[in-house]
C-alpha cells in the first residue's frame, strides 16, 4: 500500500501528460480495491476502529460498533465519549491517543453485553499525521475454557485422591465404632465415680467418631453422583421449591425472603434434582452468613438463551483473599463445615454447561450469580411417510 502512495506522489507533476482515460481507469481500480478492503474489514470477527491523534473516528467496522454499543458514532467527537461501557470508555480515554508502541490489554466489559475483550492499540503515521488502530477481540470463551479446564482437572484429581482416602478411613472407623459400643457396655460393671469419668470421655470420642463418619458419608455421596437426567423443567419452580423447603429455618433466623420470578423464561432441559440441591446449598450458605437476620434476594431472569439466578444475602461477606478458594474441595471457614457445599454447587453448574460468579463485600453481603444455557429439545425430523400421506 505504501508503494502505491509513493507512486501517486511521483506522478503528481506529470498529471497534465497522462491521458484522462488511463487516469480514470487507475482511479476506478483504486476505488474498487479500497471497497474490497473495506468490505473485508466489515466482515471480520474482530472489531476495528481507526482514529486520528485527537481520538476522532476515521473508520469503524460493524463488529467494533457492536462492542462499543453505538451504531451512530459521530466522526468529530472523541471515540471514548461515545462508548456505552464505562470501563471501556475510561480505558480508551487514558490510552488511545497516548500509546507510543503497540499495546495489548484484556478488559472485562458489562455493556452492551458481558464479555472479556482483548484490546490492541498501535499508532500509525501517514503524511506526517498520526493515527491509531484499535482492534477489539472477544476472548470470553477462551479465558472461561482455560479456567474451567484447570478447575475441573484439579477437582477431579482431588476427588479421586480423597475418595481413595475416604474408603481407607471407612473400614477402621467402623471398627472403632463397634469397639466403642463394646466399651460402653463394659462400663456398667465399674464403680459409679469411675464409670462417670470414663463415660464422659467415651461420649466425646463417640461424638467425634460420628462426626467423622458423617463427613465421609457426605463426601462419598457427593462423588458418587448418578448420571445426569435432563428433562424440561421450569427454573422458577426449582428455585421456589428450594426456598420453600428452607423457609422455616429462614423464618426462625429472621431472614426476609424476596423472590423475583421471570415468567418469560421458557422451560428448558436440566437435571432438576441436581440444580435443586445446588440452590439449596447456596441458600444454606446465605442463611449461615446472616446469624443476626437480614434479607435474602433471589432473582430469576434471562437474556436471550442464558438463564440467570442471582442469590444475594446481606451477611458478613467473604474476604477478598478467600474468593478464589471457596469452590475448592474441603475449603471452609466454618467450624462445623465439611467444605463440600460450594464444591457441589460448582460441579452441578459446570455439568449443565453454565458458570457461577461471586461478588462480595465485607459486612455488606455476597451475591452468587448462576448462568445456565437455555437448552431446548432438538426437533425430530418428521416421519417421511406421514408427510407424504403414507
Amino acid at each position: 500500500m505504501s508503494e502505491k502512495l509513493d507512486f501517486i506522489k511521483k506522478i503528481k507533476s506529470r498529471l497534465p501528460q497522462i491521458e484522462k482515460d488511463s487516469l480514470y481507469l487507475k482511479l476506478l481500480e483504486g476505488a474498487a480495491e479500497n471497497q474490497l478492503l473495506e468490505e473485508a474489514c466489515q466482515n471480520l470477527e474482530e472489531g476495528i476502529a481507526i482514529t486520528d491523534a485527537k481520538g476522532h473516528l476515521r473508520f469503524i467496522n460493524r463488529k467494533a460498533e457492536d462492542w462499543l454499543g453505538n451504531s451512530h458514532i459521530i466522526a468529530n467527537r472523541p471515540l471514548w465519549s461515545q462508548v456505552q461501557d464505562p470501563s471501556l470508555a475510561s480505558f480508551l480515554r487514558e490510552n488511545l491517543a497516548s500509546v507510543k508502541t503497540r499495546t495489548v490489554h484484556d478488559l472485562k466489559i458489562l455493556s452492551p453485553r458481558e464479555a472479556q475483550l482483548r484490546i490492541t492499540i498501535f499508532p500509525q503515521e501517514q503524511d506526517e499525521k498520526k493515527y491509531f488502530v484499535v482492534i477489539l477481540a472477544d476472548i470470553t470463551s477462551r479465558t472461561e475454557q482455560e479456567f474451567e479446564t484447570v478447575m475441573l482437572a484439579r477437582m477431579e484429581s482431588l476427588i479421586r485422591l480423597a475418595g481413595g482416602i475416604a474408603h481407607e478411613i471407612g473400614n477402621p472407623l467402623n471398627a472403632i465404632t463397634i469397639h466403642l459400643e463394646l466399651l460402653k457396655k463394659r462400663l456398667a460393671g465399674l464403680p459409679e465415680l469411675k464409670r462417670r469419668e470414663l463415660a464422659d470421655s467415651l461420649s466425646d470420642i463417640q461424638d467425634e467418631t460420628r462426626r467423622l463418619d458423617r463427613i465421609i458419608r457426605n463426601f462419598l455421596k457427593a462423588t458418587r453422583k448418578p448420571p445426569l437426567r435432563f428433562q424440561l423443567n421450569d427454573l422458577n419452580d426449582v428455585v421456589a421449591d428450594a426456598l420453600a423447603f428452607l423457609k422455616p429455618q429462614l423464618d426462625v433466623a429472621k431472614i426476609q425472603i424476596k423472590l423475583t420470578r421471570d415468567k418469560a423464561i421458557p422451560a428448558f432441559l436440566m437435571d432438576r434434582e441436581r440444580l435443586y440441591y445446588a440452590f439449596m446449598n447456596l441458600i444454606k450458605n446465605a442463611l449461615e452468613a446472616m446469624p443476626k437476620g437480614g434479607t435474602l434476594k433471589v432473582q430469576v431472569s434471562h437474556k436471550q438463551h442464558c438463564a440467570i439466578v442471582a442469590v444475594t444475602d446481606t451477611g458478613h461477606g467473604i474476604p477478598e483473599e478467600h474468593l478464589d478458594k471457596i469452590f475448592d474441595i474441603y475449603y471452609t471457614t466454618k467450624k462445623e463445615g465439611a467444605g463440600l457445599g460450594l464444591m457441589m454447587v460448582y460441579d452441578a453448574i459446570a455439568e449443565h454447561g453454565g458458570k457461577i460468579e461471586v461478588v462480595s463485600k465485607l459486612n455488606k453481603g455476597t451475591t452468587f450469580k448462576i448462568l445456565l444455557p437455555v437448552r431446548e429439545p432438538q426437533l425430530q425430523l418428521p416421519d417421511y411417510h406421514a408427510v407424504k400421506g403414507g
